[in-house]
């Protein structure tokens, strides 16, 4: 996704700042199992998150000290043992990382981005195999939103709905026996994905001017407080969402993150332009 969904450091216990690092770790390590070296470029803080989320409705905890390849001269520090929840996660990172190339590719004709998707072309040929429902939702819900975006659409709602249930949709497809967590978790992504494509695109927007691309703040005009109301109204209703999960395990970093992180981040990215 976009790297906006990580905890606030500040915050952060040191139990905690190490659960998450071996959870970074962890998927790091599972792409290359899973996909090979050229997959660990996909790594992102968002999927760590899904990750950790899934991880704690399973009640799962499992690490393990091993070596970084990247850092051999380094001490072994623990990463995560590969699961079907990290798994999970894997695939999401892979198939974004992928339709996201493929969509830079048809916008820009960025030859960088169909290298890249070369590169990963066996990756998510695996990964849809193993995660068709994904798949099929995320490949539909990023050509909406490539369609709108080529529509220049100037209705703020119409880009952020069909990014939002794109994430809903994988929420939906995630390895989560409980039906009440499985439905309060397509929820939370849903809301969480709302909020992480409007504050991307309100981050974004003086880039995309200068670079004549589609921003909806931009094809709309929304002005700071209309985006100030958007973001606080998403993060609220994912959090909401969020605290209707049965966490077993992590509690105190997913609170960090959901709690902390993500409206820090809202604050960060709000104070730092105004208009």
């Amino acid at each position: 996704m976009y790297g906006y969904i990580q905890p606030n450091q500040d915050e952060l216990r040191i139990r905690e700042y190490t659960e998450y690092r071996a959870y970074y770790c962890g998927l790091c390590k599972c792409l290359s199992a899973e996909y090979g070296e050229i997959a660990r470029s996909v790594l992102s803080y968002d999927c760590t998150f899904i990750a950790l989320l899934l991880s704690g409705l399973a009640g799962t905890d499992d690490v393990q000290k091993r070596r970084c390849v990247y850092k051999p001269l380094s001490k072994p520090r623990l990463a995560a043992t590969a699961d079907d929840m990290l798994r999970f996660a894997a695939d999401m990172d892979v198939l974004l990382a992928y339709y996201k190339l493929e969509d830079d590719w048809r916008d820009d004709k960025n030859p960088a981005a169909v290298c890249a998707k070369a590169a990963l072309g066996g990756a998510m040929k695996k990964a849809a195999s193993r995660q068709p429902k994904m798949d099929r939702a995320i490949s539909r819900g990023l050509k909406e939103l490539g369609e709108l975006e080529k529509a220049n659409c100037s209705e703020l709602d119409a880009p952020a709905d069909a990014f939002a249930r794109m994430m809903k949709s994988v929420g939906l497809s995630a390895p989560i026996e409980n039906r009440g967590d499985r439905i309060a978790l397509a929820h939370t992504l849903y809301h969480l994905g709302r909020w992480v494509y409007l504050i991307d695109a309100w981050d974004d927007r003086d880039k995309d001017k200068k670079k004549g691309s589609y921003n909806p703040f931009i094809a709309s005009g929304a002005d700071k407080d209309r985006a100030e109301f958007l973001l606080n109204c998403s993060l609220n209703e994912a959090i909401n969402a969020y605290q209707l999960l049965n966490i077993l395990s992590h509690e105190g970093l997913l609170d960090n993150i959901m709690l902390d992180g993500c409206p820090a981040k809202n604050r960060e990215v709000l104070g730092g332009k105004d208009e």
